[in-house]
């Protein structure tokens, strides 16, 4: 039995094994059953626990089902749950004698360190501030309910989550004073101090930035010539992008990037030395040499740019060509996300019956590929690519261009007639679907996507049986490897996956999309 002992001396703590989940409640709490009721009870935390990475909610209004929750993360933790005893010591009530004891180990604790989502309640504005009306719109017992339903009403839904994030994005409060070099000045004294940004000394940008109405300017100004030089002085890599503005006088940042030999980060101190930036127009996003007017040179139409895009349920759809953010996944806030990740992809990526053993990713391309150049024999590396006319391999686009002649130069089509950038798209995204249709590939349009729904389904299967074997660990994995065994187990699971052996299951494939989407309604709402 533990016994009681002042609080100056050792005293030896029975110690229980027992182990604990701890809910680092946001809130002082005055009825443990109204804080037990706001999280679900103790058969919600038991669930979300089950689960490791699911996070558990608290809902400061359970009835009302307009109350967005604040979500807590789960931590792993070393903590233990003590049990303190104080009482008045005999003889001398001044002093006091305590008893201790350890109930358990605590290796798991939900801390709510982020905010609730915005709030969208159902209020009217009265005389004496705002009126609750969401009792009105429950509907009442002699209402019919066909009636109710089959009324004409405004489409009018709320997002599922209003911010994507529920951590502040910046550290303004928690950042200590910045130091800066002898002889600053702060550039705006009239701003109170309170006022974030008042202490950012102006960035000056030497780039010229013309658009197409604008005058060409012959040369950089002076103060871009000395400032520029100061930073980055290097006369031979200077003269080199020279020398290449005299072969081609209208370059893409991309082809630059290919041809230039010296240090690619210098080119932002280099290219405003040699060139200006056309902001709009034909050459929009490209950099021009000073001094040359394209607008007065018909044989500048070969450097136009043609913002070609990947198309809609075209040849997209069917092979992996990823996005630079994704499109349809819900961001979860306050959870590690690894960055996104652009693939180059070329032919070999579309054979799906090739067995994946090389150790570069499959559809990845090699750095010393040039980017900026579109060929019949490979696909974009992105769904929105600027390519100039010059860099575009396509005969059928060469000489569509070449034939095509007009006298005037037009702020929309350039040297171009009305109507040719159009066609070179249409004809980039014929070879494109060509390319597909061409490598083997037994996909029809539209078998990608559903091919994809099987694969989620599959994946689902394999998480619910691992979930109850080990825990997610709290780690993010290389990127690289991530990616690379993400692509090996696409490929062999597309290879696998026949849709003759899931019926024989006495499933089809309608039941199985339904229960898909009925696993994505779920999760979504685990989130709202």
């Amino acid at each position: 039995m533990n016994m009681w002992s002042s609080g100056d001396k050792l005293t030896k703590v029975p110690f229980n094994h027992k182990r604990f989940v701890c809910v680092d409640y946001p809130g002082v709490v005055k009825n443990v059953d109204n804080a037990l009721k706001s999280i679900g009870g103790t058969e919600n935390v038991s669930k979300v626990y089950s689960e490791a990475n699911k996070r558990l909610s608290v809902n400061w209004r359970p009835a009302d089902p307009f109350c967005k929750p604040a979500f807590g993360e789960r931590c792993s933790t070393t903590n233990l749950l003590m049990k303190v005893q104080r009482r008045p010591k005999k003889g001398d009530k001044s002093k006091y004698e305590y008893q201790v004891e350890v109930l358990g180990i605590i290796d798991t604790t939900y801390k709510f360190n982020a905010m609730a989502d915005f709030q969208y309640l159902p209020f009217n504005r009265a005389e004496s501030g705002y009126e609750n009306i969401s009792h009105q719109l429950h509907l009442k017992e002699n209402v019919d309910r066909n009636e109710f339903f089959n009324r004409d009403a405004a489409l009018f839904l709320p997002p599922v989550i209003f911010s994507r994030f529920d951590l502040p994005d910046k550290d303004y409060l928690y950042r200590g004073e910045i130091s800066h070099k002898p002889g600053y000045v702060n550039p705006d004294h009239s701003r109170p101090t309170h006022l974030i940004g008042t202490i950012r000394q102006k960035r000056t940008v030497y780039t010229r930035f013309v658009s197409y109405v604008d005058d060409v300017p012959s040369s950089p100004s002076d103060e871009a010539d000395r400032e520029l030089h100061k930073k980055f002085f290097k006369p031979k890599q200077e003269e080199e992008l020279k020398k290449l503005f005299e072969t081609r006088p209208i370059w893409s940042r991309a082809a630059l990037n290919h041809h230039f030999t010296g240090f690619k980060d210098k080119l932002k101190y280099l290219l405003p030395l040699v060139a200006f930036y056309y902001t709009n127009g034909p050459w929009r996003c490209l950099w021009t040499k000073y001094g040359y007017d394209p607008k007065k040179h018909p044989e500048a139409k070969m450097y136009q740019t043609i913002d070609y895009r990947k198309r809609q349920a075209s040849c997209g759809d069917m092979v992996a060509i990823k996005c630079k953010r994704s499109e349809n996944t819900l961001a979860f806030p306050a959870l590690k996300r690894n960055a996104p990740n652009v693939p180059k992809i070329d032919l070999e990526s579309l054979d799906i019956n090739k067995p994946s053993g090389s150790k570069q990713k499959p559809g990845a391309t090699t750095e010393s590929e040039p980017v900026h150049i579109y060929r019949p024999d490979r696909l974009p590396p992105c769904r929105q690519m600027f390519y100039q006319i010059c860099d575009i391999q396509v005969d059928e686009v060469q000489d569509l261009v070449k034939k095509g002649k007009t006298k005037n130069c037009d702020e929309k089509d350039g040297w171009c007639p009305r109507g040719t950038i159009e066609k070179c798209r249409d004809l980039m995204t014929e070879h494109t679907e060509k390319l597909i249709h061409q490598s083997g590939s037994s996909l029809e349009p539209g078998e990608y996507a559903r091919n994809l729904r099987l694969k989620r389904i599959k994946k689902k299967k394999i998480y619910e049986e691992e979930t109850d074997e080990e825990e997610e660990e709290d780690e993010i994995p290389d990127t690289e490897e991530e990616d690379e065994r993400e692509t090996n187990e696409d490929e062999q699971e597309i290879t696998d996956i026949n849709t003759d052996s899931i019926l024989g299951e006495d499933m089809n494939l309608e039941s199985m999309i339904e229960e898909d989407m009925s696993f994505m309604e779920t999760e979504m709402l685990d989130c709202v």
